[in-house]
């Protein structure tokens, strides 16, 4: 095998790790958005208390937050 193979397979690797590693970045970057944002959201919702929207704030935090941070989150809301 020459060196620049060697050299572009190894490149091509690299590339791709470091590809991925980005990918995983921008979707977790995308997940804290939606979550900190649906947060001030049902804040807001708070005052208009409109009990519909705040469960359905609540079902989508479920789906993004880990566990202990939902639960954390909802007990800090329900008092």
């Amino acid at each position: 095998m020459s060196d620049y193979k060697t050299t572009r397979d190894a490149a091509g690797k690299i590339t791709s790790r470091f590809d991925k590693m980005l990918r995983n970045l921008v979707d977790d970057y995308e997940d804290e958005i939606v979550v900190v944002s649906l947060m001030r959201y049902y804040n807001l919702c708070l005052d208009n208390n409109d009990a519909s929207i705040l469960e359905a704030i609540e079902r989508v935090l479920e789906d993004f937050m880990c566990t202990a941070d939902y639960s954390d989150w909802l007990l800090t809301r329900k008092g």
